[in-house]
């Protein structure tokens, strides 16, 4: 295989929401104010109750906050382009990074598409992972860092390229624990399959 490209994603910027600050302070106060009055007038006498209902009081309160809301399964940012691995280097988009450029190479691919997640508390998402918190972190020989998000749709994907992976050990960018890392070779008989044909290269 001479290449082989992966979906970049770009993720979108949290905004920041004034009135959701706003409600937050209100709701704080308004708790702080009725715990006030419950204690001046002294409405509960039995301070077990008391405390009961500023617990639900509370509970109401991070609900109306949105603190149990059910996070959304769309995804928060965008496509946008491809990044692409060959023996020559490795293409982010429409820039190429030649591997005779590059100092070195960090690859973080833990997630993948239908991966399980926990979506609220201990339940699951339903259809799992988008699979696009993976990231490729370049270092350029003329000091640029480059870091870009892709999708990975299984867990052993980058083994397909196998031989471009080597290229880059070969060209001292990777290292063979980074190369299992990166494979997800969990098995000793693969491990040792791969140290044979890079003792092969030395």
């Amino acid at each position: 295989m001479d290449k082989y490209s992966f979906d970049v994603f770009v993720k979108e910027k949290p905004k920041k929401s004034p009135k959701n600050f706003i409600k937050l302070i209100v709701s704080f106060l308004a708790v702080s104010l009725i715990s006030f009055v419950f204690l001046e007038f002294k409405i509960f006498k039995n301070d077990t109750f008391y405390y009961i209902f500023i617990g639900v009081l509370a509970t109401i309160v991070a609900y109306l906050n949105g603190y149990f809301k059910k996070p959304e399964t769309k995804l928060e940012g965008h496509f946008d382009g491809k990044l692409t691995f060959s023996n020559q280097g490795i293409e982010v988009k429409n820039d190429f990074y030649p591997i005779d450029n590059l100092l070195s190479i960090n690859i973080d691919n833990n997630d993948y598409e239908g991966k399980k997640v926990k979506d609220f508390g201990e339940f699951e998402s339903q259809n799992g992972s988008h699979g696009i918190n993976n990231q490729l972190t370049l270092k350029s020989k003329d000091n640029q860092f480059i870091e870009v998000n892709f999708k990975q749709k299984s867990l052993d994907e980058f083994s397909k390229i196998q031989p471009i992976l080597i290229s880059y050990y070969k060209n001292n960018l990777l290292t063979e624990d980074d190369l299992i890392y990166i494979m997800k070779l969990e098995y000793d008989i693969d491990k040792n399959e791969l140290r044979k044909k890079l003792r092969k290269i030395n």
